[in-house]
């Protein structure tokens, strides 16, 4: 098993995934719940964000093969995603708009949309987790991967349920420096993805 190989995996995604960020959002939209409640919420949304990337990083070779796509190609695109998605985490957009937030207020239930799905799981998330699973060699390094998104989950249910306490420590401006710097170590990450992509088809392209 490669642990420097799962140990980036695992900085990488839960970099992009940043449930600090998301706690935030999270405790604005559900103040009004009760303690069960908003355990409820943080528990189905951490299980339901690890569920959506296993299942890209399991069938990741399949939707590849199916649509003609080469891994080159996709860790190209996928870089420039995730580049994008770092960029503006270090110069943040709000999470939801003015109208989804007020619209998650009025949701009973906001654990799916917009905890889960865009906000753990987003399309950075899972196009980081498919450049990750295409890089995965031996099973051992595949069933490792496979637990990264588990391991995340628990701790973005134990940061979501805890989000006033962490908003006390921290507060804004710490909650915003450590969003920044995830953001650096996702922008990098994604340069890092085009740039190993290039190695592989540039000496092709120029022979």
């Amino acid at each position: 098993m490669d642990f420097t190989f799962l140990w980036g995996a695992f900085i990488g995604l839960f970099a992009i995934i940043n449930p600090f960020s998301a706690a935030l959002v999270f405790l604005g939209i559900s103040s009004k719940g009760t303690d069960q409640k908003r355990k409820d919420i943080a528990k189905r949304a951490s299980i339901v964000s690890a569920m959506i990337l296993i299942f890209f990083m399991l069938t990741g070779t399949v939707l590849f093969k199916f649509f003609g796509i080469t891994i080159e190609a996709f860790k190209i695109a996928g870089g420039l995603l995730v580049a994008i998605v770092g960029f503006h985490m270090i110069y943040p957009r709000p999470k939801l708009s003015a109208v989804e937030e007020m619209e998650s207020r009025k949701k009973e239930d906001i654990s799916i949309v917009p905890l889960a799905i865009p906000m753990l799981s987003g399309p950075g998330a899972i196009t980081t987790a498919l450049v990750w699973a295409s890089k995965a060699n031996g099973i051992d390094n595949k069933i490792g991967l496979i637990l990264i998104p588990v391991i995340i989950a628990v701790i973005s249910f134990i940061v979501l349920y805890n989000a006033k306490v962490f908003k006390e420590i921290l507060g804004h401006t710490g909650i915003n420096v450590i969003g920044r710097l995830m953001g650096l170590i996702v922008l990098v990450m994604g340069v890092q993805f085009i740039i190993n992509a290039l190695r592989v088809l540039l000496p092709s392209i120029l022979s």
